[in-house]
């Protein structure tokens, strides 16, 4: 086995009788200061997490309130009392940013025996023209009326970035709590009129249903002595994103005075093969009952992600009215 070694960082390694210099130290803060920045970041996000909203305070004054958020480079800013800050200084119908900057300097400690240095950080409030540099995280922007006064109604928040809880791409449907990874797709009954059954040639004739806004219904018989001849279609059924399974198909509606048979189908592209796929997953009959409910389990549960379909067909003999397709998916 061959073994490639690529440094990516390095901290003090201690020993008993080591002579420690100043450089010993930085070293071990730096590797500790490093690590959160870029958890903050790659782990989670950057951008406003909480707080830190922008009201008006007064006529050229505005109140910035307790808040925290993780600058670009990742590190994390807290304001943990409301500031005041004018904007006296800008004229009429100026558009002024808000912002928030993160600041490290040394600062100067006397102690007792000597002078003590320390690193002092900072929380930089910025208010400035969107033309100047170095304003930080956008907090807000504030449109000056034409005496140069705040109007709560022209705070915008609309450049504001939020931190969300991970980075984009840091979580995929695998890491997901087991909880996430099932769900249900509840759909109304859409029925495509189809006037054959699955087979071709098996049947003929079949009414269309009559499609409502919550239901779909058979239509009711032409003349007083003329046959209920139920009606028969077929509805795609939309597979989530990354969908790999399908587990649980429910059906509910409030007429089924003979008999509903239906079957779900995967279709789709074969694309190794070059073919195309039909197979059917469940083929159920549901007995007569006013109102019905039925859930069903489904055994051949494998999903392509990216090449399957799910359609259902039925039929219902004589009067039927359905209200609900609900289908379990898990990734």
């Amino acid at each position: 086995m061959e073994k490639i070694l690529v440094a990516i960082e390095q901290r003090p390694n201690y020993y008993r009788g080591q002579l420690l210099l100043e450089d010993d130290f930085k070293a071990e803060q730096n590797y500790h200061v490093d690590a959160r920045l870029h958890h903050n970041l790659y782990l989670h996000d950057w951008g406003v997490v909480r707080g830190l909203t922008v009201l008006r305070d007064g006529h050229t004054s505005l109140i910035i309130n307790p808040g925290v958020a993780i600058d670009a480079a990742g590190h994390e800013i807290m304001l943990e009392r409301a500031q005041q800050v004018s904007v006296a200084g800008f004229g009429s119908k100026e558009l002024v940013h808000i912002g928030l900057r993160y600041e490290e300097a040394v600062g100067a400690e006397r102690s007792a025996s000597a002078l003590q240095q320390r690193l002092q950080f900072h929380v930089v409030i910025t208010i400035a023209k969107p033309s100047e540099d170095g304003t930080g995280l956008t907090l807000a922007r504030v449109q000056l009326d034409d005496q140069g006064r705040v109007d709560e109604q022209t705070i915008d928040y609309s450049h504001t970035k939020y931190a969300r809880l991970v980075a984009p791409g840091s979580i995929t449907a695998t890491e997901l709590h087991a909880s996430l990874k099932t769900g249900w797709l509840r759909v109304p009954f859409r029925p495509t009129p189809m006037v054959e059954g699955p087979e071709e040639g098996t049947e003929e004739g079949l009414p269309a249903f009559l499609v409502g806004v919550t239901e779909a219904r058979s239509p009711n018989p032409r003349g007083q002595g003329e046959r209920d001849n139920g009606a028969a279609g077929t509805m795609a059924i939309p597979i989530p994103p990354n969908v790999k399974s399908v587990t649980r198909l429910r059906i509910a509606g409030l007429e089924n005075q003979g008999e509903i048979y239906l079957r779900l189908f995967v279709g789709g592209w074969n694309r190794a093969r070059g073919e195309h796929i039909r197979k059917i997953i469940l083929d159920e009959t549901i007995p007569s009952a006013r109102p019905f409910f039925q859930e069903y389990t489904i055994t051949d549960t494998g999903l392509d992600p990216e090449y399957n379909t799910l359609a259902l067909w039925l039929k219902g003999t004589r009067k039927t009215a359905v209200s609900l397709i609900a289908v379990e998916f898990v990734y």
